[in-house]
């Protein structure tokens, strides 16, 4: 298939770059341009392929954020550093999680070691800078939505919310409980985002979903139980 053919331009200069394993993977383009997340292992071809068929090199980005440490988040996150030389940025509390200090809650924290044969071994960041939520990136705001992790964040712009685990996209839904470190915290979460006027929601796994007052609904009855 050629990449003329896969290239996803959501909405406001965000494009979800297709053909990588793993969590979906943002590329924000405008007056600052960075990733959001970076798939499994061994995805880098496939991000530079696809900046390459919109005109950019890797040399462009100006930052990577990472919702989360997730392998399937944070796997080809520095390789992309050094073809990019850019800084990395995550949550404060995700920070030992992603240099490997401390192990995943839950049963994710196996899932490296699972995937190592196929996509290979996930190497860590050089560097991190910290976020602890409240903060803007340049006019994003950072949002601290703990629940899948202690250190997850989400993304929010006009709008636009980008969520990675809080929220799996098509009806909009929640992650199932045994990948979840706090559901109660995970619900505090969904309400700090919902309370927002929504038009899209651009999460880790699914498809990117336009707001809808059916699931918004839904999730606001959930979120309550």
């Amino acid at each position: 298939m050629g990449w003329r053919k896969i290239l996803v331009l959501v909405t406001d200069g965000i494009h979800m770059i297709e053909g990588v394993k793993g969590a979906n993977i943002y590329l924000v383009t405008g007056a600052h341009i960075f990733l959001v997340d970076t798939g499994l292992p061994g995805q880098e071809h496939r991000i530079c392929n696809y900046l390459n068929a919109i005109g950019m090199e890797p040399s462009a980005l100006e930052s990577i954020v990472l919702t989360h440490y997730d392998v399937d988040h944070v796997g080809s996150v520095m390789a992309m550093q050094k073809l990019a030389k850019c800084p990395v940025y995550s949550h404060l509390l995700e920070i030992p999680y992603i240099l490997g200090q401390k192990s995943r809650p839950g049963i994710k924290r196996w899932l490296p070691w699972a995937i190592r044969p196929i996509y290979g071994k996930l190497i860590p960041p050089t560097e991190l800078r910290p976020w602890v939520g409240g903060e803007f990136f340049e006019d994003w705001e950072i949002i601290h939505t703990p629940g899948h992790t202690p250190g997850h964040i989400s993304l929010y712009r006009n709008g636009i919310a980008i969520v990675g685990d809080l929220f799996q996209g098509g009806e909009i839904r929640f992650a199932p409980s045994y990948v979840t470190w706090d559901g109660i915290e995970l619900k505090k979460s969904a309400q700090k985002v919902l309370e927002r006027p929504l038009r899209w929601i651009l999460p880790g796994h699914g498809p990117a979903t336009p707001a809808s007052s059916h699931w918004l609904d839904s999730l606001q009855k959930s979120h309550k139980r």
